[in-house]
């Protein structure tokens, strides 16, 4: 996605909001901790980020650049275009389920599901802007930039459900790039440099990590640059399996950082 202005929406009637649906308890604060920084070939507009079988799978967006899925070496940082489709559409979230790529697009509706070496098996329609992408194993998980995250079945893409994000304080808006690690959703914030911890059951927002630290291992001409450009933001969250680690970026950042969530 582009531009978009976050917000938290504040219920005007707090004692209908606290009726309709249980309140949550204040979110955890969690820290990211660095054990590897990996620089890349070549940066992108990173809009989808996801680990399988000991490399990453990237969707990119065609802001500086055209949209295209790729492979990325996570220990050398080589990145390997599998498929660019130009300006044809804006390139959004990406997740891998049953060893196949789900990729979506930003304002054109398009749903791509891909094999492994990126080329499309089939297409399906969105109802909505496509931002960030998920699994939980059976149902896929996509964000729209709202407040709220929606459930989709793989076989039509067909909507089954949503849940609204909120904490104690209201609504969470500019949900991103999505990961789901072990029953909850980790999400980033659009324009910002937090990313939460969400239950895709109630909603929730069970924990916050402010990434702004990052910003210390990132030289200053990398700094300027993503300082210069507010589409240059936190963006993509991978999860190793085998590791128990993450794999975090941002849109045309230089680097991969690896390490884990502590609460």
């Amino acid at each position: 996605m582009r531009i978009r202005l976050v917000a938290a929406f504040l219920c005007v009637f707090p004692a209908a909001c606290a009726l309709a649906q249980p309140a949550c308890p204040a979110p955890r604060p969690m820290r990211f901790e660095v054990t590897e920084q990996v620089r890349r070939s070549a940066p992108a507009f990173t809009q989808g980020l996801e680990y399988r079988d000991g490399v990453l799978y990237e969707s990119s967006g065609n802001v500086v650049g055209t949209s295209r899925v790729q492979r990325i070496d996570p220990k050398t940082g080589a990145v390997t275009t599998l498929q660019d489709g130009g300006n044809a559409y804006f390139g959004e979230g990406l997740t891998i389920l049953n060893g196949r790529i789900w990729q979506l697009t930003y304002r054109e509706g398009r749903v791509f599901q891909r094999d492994l070496q990126g080329r499309v098996l089939r297409e399906f329609r969105n109802p909505r802007e496509g931002w960030g992408i998920t699994h939980d194993g059976s149902r896929l998980i996509v964000s729209d930039g709202s407040d709220r995250l929606f459930f989709h079945r793989p076989s039509d893409f067909a909507t089954t459900g949503s849940v609204q994000v909120r904490a104690p304080g209201g609504s969470i808006y500019g949900l991103n790039e999505l990961e789901y690690v072990k029953g909850a959703v980790f999400a980033n914030i659009f324009t910002t440099w937090r990313i939460v911890k969400v239950s895709p059951e109630s909603g929730c927002v069970l924990a916050v990590a402010d990434l702004s630290p990052l910003r210390a291992r990132m030289s200053a001409a990398e700094l300027a640059r993503i300082d210069g450009e507010s589409n240059f933001v936190l963006n993509g969250i991978a999860y190793n399996t085998a590791t128990g680690l993450f794999t975090l970026t941002g849109k045309y950042w230089n680097y991969l950082f690896t390490g884990r969530f502590m609460e």
